[in-house]
């Protein structure tokens, strides 16, 4: 796949996971895999992309150090107002993993590595996934997630990719019957515009079925198993 004229396997980068034995090797091959993020003498800046798992974020004389899960003694620094922005904007994402200590905080930025070789991040989103890498949006769609890793029947997790989160989706879907059956949360706070657009969504599909849990209304009621 060519991306921006370049191939996809230049511009992305995955940690490989760590082995203290192979140490040297893999720092090798993590070296030759940054060579297109280094500074240029001219033409415009190549940036990489950094899909991994956030370990932690440490402050540093400026701004953050991003640490990733497998690349010890390799940070990517991120500068105060990029901090500052990406925990307003994930402020959910970041109190759910802060709450959870078997959650995963996902994360995928644009970095470049700078004249000192250091890797400086210029964007930065985030995601929490569910200690069985599942991604999750509040704790009541992890109770859901939870519950549905119980039971045999085979079920996809829905994601929200570009819609707002005023509008409802399906959180979860039940596959192996004659009738699939869309499950949905509702948000206690949730206001007449997303209940009319909950109930388009159910008219439009008839040939599948739906569970609402209103969080508003108290736990979740049984699963339709």
């Amino acid at each position: 796949m060519i991306v921006k004229g370049r191939p996809l396997a230049e511009t992305l980068f995955v940690p490989e996971p760590f082995r203290l034995d192979k140490k040297e090797e893999i720092e090798k091959r993590r070296a030759e895999a940054l060579v297109p993020a280094n500074a240029q003498a001219s033409g415009p800046r190549k940036l990489m992309v950094l899909v991994g798992e956030v370990k932690e974020f440490e402050p540093a004389r400026a701004g953050r150090k991003l640490v990733v899960r497998h690349m010890p003694g390799f940070p990517f620094m991120v500068d105060d107002d990029l901090y500052r922005r990406s925990r307003l904007r994930f402020e959910s994402e970041f109190s759910l993993w802060e709450a959870d200590d078997r959650a995963h905080l996902m994360v995928i930025a644009t970095f470049g590595l700078n004249p000192a070789g250091l890797a400086v991040i210029e964007e930065i989103a985030v995601s929490v996934t569910s200690e069985n890498w599942i991604p999750y949006e509040t704790i009541h769609e992890k109770k859901l997630i939870e519950a549905l890793a119980t039971v045999r029947e085979k079920n996809m997790k829905g994601l929200r990719f570009n819609l707002s989160a005023g509008q409802p989706i399906a959180n979860a879907m039940l596959q192996s019957r004659t009738q699939p059956v869309a499950l949905y949360v509702v948000p206690a706070g949730a206001d007449e515009t997303f209940e009319a657009s909950l109930d388009e969504m159910i008219a439009a599909r008839p040939d599948i079925g739906s569970w609402v849990w209103r969080v508003g209304e108290g736990d979740m009621p049984p699963l339709p198993l």
